[in-house]
C-alpha cells in the first residue's frame, strides 16, 4: 500500500506542476493515506521451544506448521510411488543428537530397512521448511525443491508414507546412512 501511496502523490505533484490546485491536493491526501496504512501485522507467536527449532541461525524465524498426512485405504484404480532424498543427514539435531546415529539405531545392522516418519513443517529464514521425524529423533530435512511438492501431500489423503534408510561405506571403511521419504498415494 505505501508504493501506491507514494506513486498517487507524485501523481498529485504533477497535477501541481500542471497548475491544477484542487485535483492535485485531493490527490496528495488520498496517496497520503495509502502510504499511511500500516504493513499487516502478524501476531507474535510465543517463543519456539528448543525441540522446534531446526539446526543453522538462531536468531532465525520460526513458526511451526504442523499437519500430518492422512492415510487412506488403497482403491483399486492404482497408485503411484514419489520419493523425497532427505537434506542434512550428517548435521547434528539441536539437542546434540547424531542423525547419523539415529538412522543407524533405525537400520540396526541391516543395509536397507523402513520406518515410520512424519513431519513438521516450519518457516525458517522465510521460507518453508520440512523437518523428518522418527521415532528416534529428526533425520533431515525435505530438500528445498520438493517441499511445495511435499505440502501438497498435506492436503490429500494418501495410502502410506515411510522413510526408506539405505547405508554404504566410504572411502575409509565407515557406514553411511542417507534416506528418502516415500508417499505412495491413490491414483485420482
Amino acid at each position: 500500500m505505501r508504493i501506491l501511496g507514494i506513486l498517487i502523490i507524485i501523481a498529485g505533484v504533477a497535477l501541481f506542476c500542471q497548475h491544477l490546485v484542487l485535483p492535485s491536493l485531493i490527490t496528495i491526501v488520498i496517496g497520503s493515506v495509502f502510504a499511511a496504512i500500516p504493513k499487516k501485522s502478524i501476531p507474535e507467536e510465543e517463543e519456539p521451544s528448543e525441540e522446534m527449532r531446526p539446526s543453522g541461525d538462531e536468531n532465525s524465524e520460526y513458526v511451526r506448521v504442523d499437519t500430518p498426512l492422512r492415510k487412506v485405504p488403497p482403491v483399486t484404480s492404482g497408485f503411484y510411488r514419489l520419493t523425497f532424498p532427505v537434506d542434512g543427514v550428517f548435521e547434528r539435531n539441536d539437542d546434540g543428537s547424531s542423525r547419523q546415529e539415529i538412522l543407524q539405531r533405525l537400520c540396526e545392522g541391516e543395509d536397507m530397512a523402513v520406518a515410520d516418519v512424519w513431519f513438521d513443517d516450519f518457516i525458517y529464514a522465510h521460507k518453508i521448511r520440512i523437518r523428518v521425524k522418527t521415532l528416534e529423533g529428526c533425520v533431515g530435512l525435505i530438500r528445498q525443491r520438493d517441499v511445495e511438492t511435499v505440502r501438497g501431500f498435506f492436503e490429500k489423503p494418501v495410502r502410506m508414507v515411510y522413510l526408506e534408510i539405505g547405508s554404504s561405506a566410504d572411502s575409509s571403511g565407515e557406514r553411511r546412512y542417507h534416506a528418502e521419504v516415500i508417499i505412495i498415494a491413490n491414483r485420482e
